[in-house]
Parts: C-alpha cells; structure tokens; sequence
C-alpha cells in the first residue's frame, strides 16, 4: 500500500530522523512511503477533476497522506480526490489558526484565558479590553515562535509597526506563568503527558530552552482532552494547557504536525512507531 509523507522543505531537513523511522517502520507494516516536500508539489484542477504533482508528475494509485506541513488545503485536495489523509483537513485547519482553535475549544466549554483577536489595519491599540502585561501571538505561529509579551501600549504599538501582519491575537497573561502540561495523543487515544516550565521566559517550550518532567494526568484533566476527542478526531496531535495559580488547566492550544522529543528522552515512548501502527490500522478498517 503506497503513501506520501509531506513535510516543509526547512522541517524536513529538522526531522530527517523521524521522517525516516516512519518509512523504516511502514515498511514493517506492508507501507510504501514516499517522503517528499510541498516545495516539490503543485495542485490544481481541471475538467477531468482535481490533481496534485510532484516533481512534474501526477501522483497516481496512492491510498494514504502522512501530512506534516501544517496546510490544510494540501489535506483537502487529497481527500477530495478520495486518499485518507493523517491528519485530517479538519484538524489541521482547526489546529494551525490559534482564534480557529480557542473557536473550537471554547465552544466545548474548555476554561481559556480572555483572548480576541486583534487587527492593526482597523482597530486601535486603545481598544484592548484587559490590562499589560498581555501576550500577543500570530496565529500561525508554532512551536513558542512569534509569541510575545508586551508590558505596556509603547510595546505593543512597536511589535505592530515592526511585524506586518494583518491579525494577531492577544491573550491575558495568566498569573502563574512559565508552566503548561502537553498531552500526546495518536489514533484518538492519550499516549503520555507531559510537564513543562521555565524560570527565565514566560514560554514554556522545551526547543526554546524550558524544562521539562513526566506528567501524570488527573482523572478530570483526562476527560478535558477526552472531551475535545469526542468532537475532533485526532490521528496524531498535541493538546497544550497552562496551569493557573490554582493547578487547574487552562486550553491553550492543539498542536498538529507535533514533535515528541521530549516525551521520548522521559518516558520511551516511540510515536513513530505508534503513529505507524495506528495509520495501518485505519487502512486495514477502511
């Protein structure tokens, strides 16, 4: 059974290790997969229906997508033509805009800081409706890049006159800062957790120098990310939340295409290798 996996050409070449265990391990499991990058690829459509090419060739008679590159319309023109694609359209559309996932959770009733999105070209700096320090994110940004903490209008004014973007998103602080909780999930299921924090940044990022620590989930923080499950079918995802002043969880945000380095150097758990199982189950069931 023959499959893509699509990564961006500059994560391609951070993840040329991962990239080549989930070959290594498809193959294990009857999987052909090609690994190629979305610089390399075009799509379009034509009377005779939709098309993607790599290299100059159409792609033909592949059943699945491994889709790493954050795009959703990429995850889109796959399954329209009828490829089951991991992870889906849906979740990384959902997953990859932070105001279309704070959307989506707080319409389950997840507990979020206050958040609105905000944009330069109309509305005024005057109009931010909770007091500095605040963070202010893009909202495609991952991986704790193009986050920011403004701690009054001079610097917020600054960051927007030096970054153009036509919106950003803009967040309380929350009173206990420096610390969240990730939770790993693949095939829908919760396959570790973990702690991380920082004392120097109020970004918690393990890539960005934070620590990190086994994390044991609460039956009730469980069932946060079981909730969220119910209503969003995960293949392979990680779901972010602070921790407030309290210990109670926070949503932050649900991260596609996610890395698991940290997982691995703390508890062993090889998510290729789960990641693999679980894209054969779906095949075989489908």
């Amino acid at each position: 059974m023959k499959g893509l996996l699509i990564y961006k050409r500059e994560d391609y070449e951070k993840n040329i290790s991962y990239a080549k265990m989930l070959v290594d391990y498809g193959k294990e499991e009857g999987l052909e997969i090609q690994c190629v990058c979305f610089e390399d690829m075009q799509m379009g459509m034509d009377q005779a229906g939709l098309w993607v090419m790599v290299e100059e060739e159409r792609v033909q008679a592949i059943a699945f997508v491994i889709n790493r590159t954050r795009e959703s319309i990429l995850g889109k023109q796959f399954e329209q033509m009828g490829i089951r694609v991991f992870n889906s359209s849906e979740v990384t559309y959902i997953a990859n805009h932070k105001g279309y996932t704070h959307q989506f959770a707080s319409g389950l009733g997840m507990k979020a800081l206050q958040t609105m999105m905000f944009y330069p070209r109309f509305m005024d700096t005057t109009s931010v409706p909770f007091d500095y320090p605040f963070v202010v994110k893009s909202p495609e940004g991952h991986g704790g890049n193009e986050v920011f903490k403004v701690e009054n209008r001079l610097q917020f004014e600054e960051l927007l006159g030096c970054c153009d973007k036509e919106e950003w998103l803009i967040q309380e602080l929350c009173k206990h800062v420096g610390e969240d909780v990730r939770v790993f999930v693949i095939g829908n299921e919760i396959v570790g957790a973990i702690r991380r924090y920082s004392k120097v940044d109020f970004r918690a990022n393990y890539c960005l120098g934070g620590q990190i620590e086994s994390y044991t989930l609460k039956v009730e923080q469980e069932e946060l990310v079981r909730n969220l499950l119910r209503h969003l079918k995960c293949d392979y995802v990680g779901v972010d939340f602070i921790i407030d002043e309290k210990g109670e969880f926070i949503f932050n945000e649900l991260e596609d295409a996610v890395g698991s380095r940290s997982l691995y150097t703390l508890q062993k758990v090889d998510t290729a290798k789960l990641y693999i199982l679980h894209i054969a189950k779906a095949l075989q069931m489908s």
